[in-house]
């Protein structure tokens, strides 16, 4: 079993103009949602098959991991409008040893597209959607080996939750 780490962040407004072309979720991009899914992990990672991909896909949007939120979870558009990089967003987390708070629960980025700050760009468009909508804190899991992305999230003011932060 893989260490996964929880993290927590506040949700804040936007402080600048994002880089990337990108707008919400609908549910008509879960065929190219499960086509990301698939093919920006290394083979059997995400996914057996790109079919178990857009199934999972198709399981999230229809909440088998959390009501989604739509309005939160963002797709970043190439110069073609073509999908390369998305975070989904649900509700909350299931489960008693998450916050109980909207909870990122993919943050996908294309191979191709890396490195340009288009998952930087989704999360603090997701950290304005939510702040607007009048939640004050946003949480995600991400595996304690992944530097990257471990990078990325306390570059953006998350920090390790523990469930005794609940009871404060």
């Amino acid at each position: 079993m893989t260490d996964m780490v929880t993290l927590i962040a506040k949700t804040t407004p936007l402080e600048r103009e994002l880089k990337t072309a990108s707008r919400t979720v609908q549910e008509s991009d879960v065929a190219r949602l499960g086509e990301l899914y698939f093919t920006a992990y290394d083979a059997g990672v995400a996914a057996e098959s790109l079919e178990a991909a857009m199934a999972d896909m198709r399981a999230s949007y229809a909440g088998k991991y959390g009501e989604l939120l739509p309005d939160a979870s963002h797709v970043a558009l190439d110069e073609d409008g073509k999908i390369v990089a998305a975070v989904l967003v649900v509700e909350h987390a299931l489960g008693n040893d998450t916050p109980d708070t909207p909870f990122i629960i993919e943050l996908i980025t294309d191979r191709e597209h890396r490195r340009r700050g288009l998952a930087e760009d989704l999360v603090l468009a997701t950290l304005d959607t939510l702040f607007n909508n009048g939640h004050k804190d946003v949480a995600l899991r991400v595996e304690a080996t992944n530097s990257a992305a471990l990078a990325l999230y306390l570059s953006l003011d998350f920090h390790r939750w523990s469930p005794e932060e609940d009871d404060d």
